[in-house]
């Protein structure tokens, strides 16, 4: 369920409209790249993209570009901005379709009070009859991780209610207070309110709440959020804004806060930060439990097999290493070896057979533990190695393999 906009029209050059794009971009703040088909993409917000895919023309004959964006979570001032970025570029034959009439009409007061806002209402209705036990994830991108949420609550890029508080306010305060909350850009212009929820986009989904100094992504995420803050603060100091979060990412930025302690703050329930807490991340058929803290990235090892790494760099923590491999047949359990271990046990895992054993190592004249854990599922075997340096660590460490699923 989701507000979408599609178009096609007629261009003379790939080339061309390429750099047509990148001249329109440069009157907004947006950023423009390729993706892995050669797409060309257009964000012009967090969550909010457009996608132009252009054909190029034979002789004679001219090129064709057709693209599309979906408009939520990022909202209705997205979907305005988007469909001006469009009209910007003089497409020849341009058509739209669109789910909203927007492109039609040009009524921005329609495009809030009959689209966004009703299928904010419908969603709302939706899980509030679900008489969910569990959390239900909204516009939450696929092929990402998934936050360690229990009951009934709402999890969306820009926060967490309890299902049952939200349908309160709703009802007491009109779907309008919620709309301003839950989309990234709520209003016509990039005000005050679409700095905050940017910032509260960051927040929530993708800070991992690390020094800056720790990466590239983490000095990104913080210098977001600060600027984003700080800039909302400055059009709208009435404005509630997430205070406590706002220091806490100038202290990890190792900047002062510059907006005064008098700034209202937000009376959430909840406050930000999913990856504060256990995320689950999921390779091929595999979910495993991880400290959100925890950064992603991959090597190959000498055969070419990729292998997917999770580390805190800045805390010390212990360190996780997985590799898939698929076999020529099912194999029942992972094979036993006779050598010696601090620790060895056999457990199911969901569609599975797992054997955890552990190990004391020196490397470099440095002592450290190393957990090992084969899983076998059909045809699919995965090798989960763990380092880590101090024995208590073990504990936790098999509680989350414990949590595997296959």
């Amino acid at each position: 369920m989701s507000l979408e906009l599609s178009f096609t029209g007629r261009i003379k050059s790939r080339k061309r409209m390429v750099e047509k794009i990148a001249e329109i971009a440069e009157r907004y703040p947006c950023e423009v790249y390729a993706d892995q088909e050669d797409n060309i993409i257009v964000a012009l917000c967090p969550t909010g993209e457009i996608i132009f895919h252009i054909t190029e023309g034979g002789f004679l004959q001219k090129g064709k570009v057709e693209g599309h964006f979906q408009s939520t979570p990022a909202g209705p001032g997205f979907h305005k901005a988007a469909v001006d970025f469009i009209d910007a570029l003089k497409i020849d034959g341009l058509i739209y379709e669109d789910d909203t009439e927007y492109a039609a009409n040009r009524d921005f007061t329609k495009l809030c009070r009959n689209h966004f806002y009703r299928w904010l209402e419908t969603l709302v209705e939706r899980v509030r009859q679900t008489d969910a036990n569990s959390p239900v994830l909204v516009c939450w991108s696929t092929g990402q991780y998934q936050p360690d949420v229990h009951d009934a609550k709402i999890v969306t890029p820009t926060g967490l209610w309890d299902i049952s508080a939200l349908c309160q306010l709703v009802k007491a305060k009109g779907i309008e207070t919620f709309a301003d909350r839950f989309f990234i850009w709520p209003h016509e212009q990039q005000d005050a309110t679409f700095y905050r929820n940017c910032a509260l986009k960051t927040l929530w989904e993708d800070c991992y709440y690390a020094p800056s100094g720790r990466s590239e992504t983490d000095e990104k995420n913080n210098k977001e959020v600060i600027g984003n803050l700080e800039k909302a603060y400055s059009l709208a100091p009435l404005l509630p804004l997430p205070y406590d979060s706002y220091c806490e990412i100038c202290h990890l930025d190792g900047k002062k806060p510059i907006i005064p302690e008098t700034a209202i703050r937000m009376d959430d329930k909840y406050q930000p930060g999913f990856r504060k807490g256990l995320v689950k991340e999921t390779i091929g058929r595999l979910t495993l439990t991880i400290p959100g803290s925890y950064i992603r990235h991959f090597e190959y090892n000498n055969n070419d097999w990729p292998i997917t790494i999770w580390s805190d760099t800045s805390s010390g923590s212990s360190v996780w290493r997985l590799t898939m491999f698929e076999l020529d047949k099912e194999v029942e359990k992972p094979a036993l070896d006779d050598k010696e271990h601090l620790y060895r046990e056999e457990f199911d895992v969901e569609n599975g057979k797992a054997l955890l054993t552990v190990n004391q190592c020196q490397e470099g004249g440095d002592d450290f533990f190393m957990a090992v854990c084969n899983i076998v599922s059909g045809t699919s075997y995965y090798l989960i190695t763990i380092s880590y340096t101090r024995q208590d660590e073990f504990d936790d460490i098999r509680k989350l393999l414990l949590q595997i699923t296959t």
